[in-house]
């Protein structure tokens, strides 16, 4: 099904910034009068045991479905993307006519960093997650259909969430392009 939602997937390796990117943004444009919605799918995905990709894309699925069903011009989405298949899974289960995807990325030091000063000290899965945020920077940085690439390193969420604001409001096409700059 292809609504009338428009998605921007903001992705990138753990410790890029996803979560505080996308609420700077979601905010911004709640404060500007458009009305969007934030999925972040690692915390759709938050189970244990893991749901899988399949379950997590069909609750995407059935997110973006519901937020576009009421209305919502803008479908906001943080990914962790590991390849092209599962960019075109996460893209295709927005639903969007039309979607932008974001790739964050910072230094591999900062994001080892990062990751450190937000995980709790002792816990198990942390060598894997720091493991993994090298391996998907990457990876992330092979992804294609990358609209927009910006670097988090020494940005606040806000100044980077106002670079994504700016670029989907330039790419917003026709009428819809006042739903994306509020009234």
């Amino acid at each position: 099904m292809v609504g009338n939602v428009r998605a921007v997937v903001i992705t990138g390796p753990p410790g890029a910034g996803k979560s505080e990117v996308a609420a700077s943004l979601h905010d911004a444009l709640g404060e500007a009068g458009v009305d969007a919605a934030l999925v972040e799918c690692d915390e759709v995905e938050r189970s244990h045991p893991p749901i899988g990709r399949d379950r997590s894309l069909e609750h995407l699925r059935m997110l973006a479905a519901s937020y576009d069903e009421f209305g919502c011009a803008l479908l906001l989405v943080t990914a962790t993307l590991v390849d092209d298949e599962h960019r075109r899974a996460v893209l295709a289960a927005t639903g969007a006519a039309e979607t932008t995807l974001v790739a964050l990325e910072a230094d591999p030091q900062t994001l080892r960093d990062r990751i450190l000063a937000r995980e709790p000290a002792g816990w198990q899965g942390l060598p894997e997650l720091l493991n993994a945020s090298q391996r998907l920077a990457e990876s992330i940085r092979d992804l294609s259909g990358v609209d927009l690439a910006l670097s988090t390193e020494g940005e606040q969420p806000a100044a980077v969430a106002a670079r994504i604001e700016e670029e989907i409001s330039r790419a917003a096409p026709g009428p819809r392009s006042r739903d994306l700059r509020g009234p």
